[in-house]
C-alpha cells in the first residue's frame, strides 16, 4: 500500500500545507490507489506505516531548505544524509531522520520514503497560508499526485 502522510499545524501559518494538502486530496476523492492520511505533529504516528506492507511513503511538508518561498523540492531521507545537509533542514524532517534511525535500532522494516518540501514564507501564529503558498496550492496538489503515482 502507498501512503500520503500530511504533517504540520494547522495553528502556525505555512506549517499547516501538508496537511491541508493531504485534507484536500482526500475531500475530493483523489487518494486512488493510495490512503491519504493527515498526521499533524504526532511524528511517532508515522512509524506505524513503517512496515513490509507499505510501497511508498511520502510525507509532505513546510520545510526551511533554503530555497524562495513557495518552491518546493522533492528528496529521499538517503539524499539528505548522503549529502549531510540535515543542518540546512528544520521543521519535521529532523524527526523523519530520527525515526528511521529509530526503526533501524528496532529491526523495523523501512519502506521506500520521499520527502516532498515546501519552503513557507511564513510559521508565525496564522489560520491560513501565506499569499505565496496559497496561489501555487493547486500546483502542490498535482504534483503531490505525480509523486504518489509515480509519474514523471
Amino acid at each position: 500500500m502507498k501512503y500520503l502522510l500530511g504533517l504540520g499545524n494547522y495553528a502556525m501559518g505555512d506549517d499547516s500545507v501538508g496537511l491541508r494538502i493531504v485534507e484536500h486530496i482526500a475531500e475530493q476523492g483523489l487518494d486512488d490507489g493510495f490512503e491519504a492520511v493527515e498526521v499533524g505533529n504526532n511524528g511517532m504516528l508515522v512509524l506505524t506505516y513503517f512496515n513490509e506492507d507499505t510501497d511508498l511513503l511520502v510525507v509532505v511538508d513546510a520545510v526551511h531548505y533554503g530555497g524562495a518561498p513557495g518552491e518546493f523540492t522533492v528528496f529521499t531521507p538517503d539524499e539528505v544524509q548522503t549529502h549531510k545537509v540535515t543542518g540546512g533542514i528544520s521543521t519535521h524532517e529532523g524527526d523523519i531522520l530520527r525515526l528511521i534511525e529509530l526503526a533501524k535500532q528496532i529491526d523495523q522494516p523501512i519502506p521506500p520514503i520521499k520527502i516532498f518540501a515546501i519552503q513557507p514564507a511564513s510559521m508565525d501564529v496564522d489560520q491560513g497560508l501565506s499569499p505565496e503558498l496559497e496561489e501555487r496550492f493547486q500546483e502542490y496538489v498535482l504534483a503531490v499526485l505525480h509523486e504518489m503515482r509515480g509519474e514523471d
